[in-house]
């Protein structure tokens, strides 16, 4: 009887703990949450989103003066998000060229996995999904510490696109598909040492790559 409350005890766990991540959200390497989706995306510690801290940095903060300061309405986030699916896709099939003087290099790599120059092909080789999301809590790129990403639905959403590997090997030669990160800037707490107003960097993933085997 004890080991049957126990199996029940333990499958309930598991069933909250799927949809609590099912509606927090893609969960990525370096970043979770989606303020889009969900409000109450627990942290890494298990605590809520500290949205009274949020809200009263907002208000106060290095960057709530210049928010206080603009008297124009912001974007709708469904439109925005559309804006950048559209942007990606354009970028990805070649229709969407970047302006001269812009970054052209789509993804770096985190540590421990080699950079894309090492590699051939691109991502035509490796089959990948992308989307956007508006990540709740992330890790710091300067300091490797979880830090909570400032979202404030509709007023203050840091929307940016990730792209993630579905295959683990490539199409047309023989070789590995991998996952390749780009460093987003947000606005963070604890505050960030990036930028006056608080900023950090939190790895994004970015595309999926082929490194080809060496020759035998």
């Amino acid at each position: 009887m004890c080991i049957k409350k126990i199996s029940v005890y333990i499958y309930s766990v598991l069933m909250i703990a799927i949809c609590i991540a099912a509606d927090c959200g893609p969960r990525l390497k370096y970043a979770w949450g989606d303020a889009l989706q969900s409000n109450d995306c627990p942290g890494p510690d298990g605590t809520p989103y500290p949205r009274h801290l949020v809200n009263r940095a907002l208000k106060t903060g290095p960057w709530g003066q210049t928010r206080q300061a603009r008297a124009m309405n912001t974007l709708d986030p469904t439109l925005m998000r559309r804006a950048l699916l559209q942007a990606h896709e354009g970028y990805a099939e070649g229709r969407t060229k970047p302006d001269n003087g812009s970054r052209t290099g789509r993804g770096i790599s985190a540590p421990g996995v080699p950079p894309p120059s090492s590699t051939c092909g691109g991502a035509r080789l490796c089959r990948s999904r992308y989307n956007t999301t508006a990540p709740m809590y992330g890790v710091s790129l300067t300091s490797g510490q979880p830090v909570t990403i400032v979202q404030k639905f509709p007023d203050l959403l840091q929307q940016v696109v990730f792209e993630v590997c579905e295959s683990s090997e490539c199409s047309l030669v023989r070789g590995s598909c991998t996952q390749t990160y780009i460093p987003y800037l947000f606005l963070v707490l604890p505050l960030g040492p990036v930028t006056l107003t608080g900023q950090d960097y939190v790895l994004v993933e970015s595309g999926c790559v082929c490194r080809p085997d060496p020759m035998p």
